[in-house]
């Protein structure tokens, strides 16, 4: 199938993201969402085979692998939001080390830096583990100086879902992933979260036993 929208009615998608199984079927409640195991090689097989109507996978990193090409047809779905810190590299260093400091500096990127930074706020004060269904997402408006911050979270199965956007001044970045958390918290993410553990661990348990 060409895109999300030409894939008919209960068609099955492939994912192990709870992150991504929630975005998709906040849009698309209709499909069966199945996970997918296996390197990426073993995943586009699967798919082959028709074992999947459609898989979800990092499109960077099939460009990477110069996979794209041997795909039929490859959509980027731009609607859905990334977890905290996408394509962000930290560099850890032995904290006594000035020149390997000066050195790991020269990389940073203040941007990327302020912005994973409001990320990682949120999602320390939401209290998400890695695996939890929450989207969070800063980017910066160099030219209005200002950096705006946008995150989702809810069930898995795409219910009970929390959109929240919030701006601010780049100088006042720092509290930014903090508020935004805090603003999400008052309206039931954490409750939302708790629930949404449970139905994770309930889901995965027939193949775990």
């Amino acid at each position: 199938y060409k895109s999300l929208d030409e894939l008919p009615q209960g068609a099955t998608v492939g994912t192990t993201s709870l992150r991504r199984r929630m975005q998709l079927l906040e849009k698309r409640p209709d499909l069966k969402v199945k996970e997918l195991r296996g390197n990426v090689n073993t995943r586009l097989r699967k798919l082959k085979e028709g074992q999947y109507d459609a898989i979800i996978l990092a499109y960077i990193g099939l460009h990477r692998l110069d996979l794209l090409k041997d795909i039929p047809y490859v959509e980027k779905l731009d609607f859905f939001i990334p977890p905290m810190g996408q394509a962000a590299l930290g560099i850890e260093i032995v904290s006594s080390n000035d020149r390997v400091r000066e050195i790991a500096m020269s990389l940073n990127d203040e941007n990327t830096f302020i912005c994973t930074k409001v990320e990682r706020d949120f999602v320390s004060v939401i209290g998400a583990g890695c695996s939890a269904p929450v989207a969070v997402n800063a980017t910066i408006d160099n030219e209005a100086q200002t950096i705006t911050a946008r995150a989702m979270l809810g069930y898995p199965d795409g219910t009970h879902i929390l959109h929240k956007t919030l701006s601010a001044p780049l100088n006042e970045s720092d509290i930014l992933g903090d508020q935004l958390a805090q603003s999400m918290i008052e309206e039931g993410a954490l409750d939302i979260l708790e629930q949404a553990e449970k139905i994770a661990f309930k889901d995965e348990m027939p193949e775990r036993l």
